[in-house]
């Protein structure tokens, strides 16, 4: 399974971003492989439809996840359309710790 995590630096001790569209970078962790990579969210800084332009980006990433603080009703409609499951977490957590649950 392949998980983004919207995440405000791109390092495992930094924590789950309470904005998926406007985060500064997705973690992309393969469950598989156990591998992560960081990618920048480009599109944070669209004055319009930010959160939309980066979930068509993790759709072309093949993600089955996402996990983020929030998820605004567009983004929403785009994931479950594409059955991309939608995790905010209870609690403000690391990206190494969400990983250490995953695995």
């Amino acid at each position: 399974m392949i998980i983004a995590i919207a995440a405000s630096e791109n390092n495992l001790n930094a924590i789950v971003d309470p904005h998926f569209g406007r985060c500064e970078w997705y973690c992309i962790y393969n469950t598989e492989t156990h591998k992560s990579l960081f990618t920048e969210n480009l599109s944070r800084n669209h004055q319009e439809s930010a959160g939309c332009r980066a979930a068509e980006f993790l759709q072309g990433e093949n993600v089955n996840m996402v996990i983020a603080g929030r998820f605004g009703s567009k983004v929403t409609d785009v994931f479950r359309k594409s059955n991309i499951q939608m995790v905010i977490p209870e609690v403000q957590q690391t990206l190494a710790e969400i990983i250490n649950q995953i695995k």
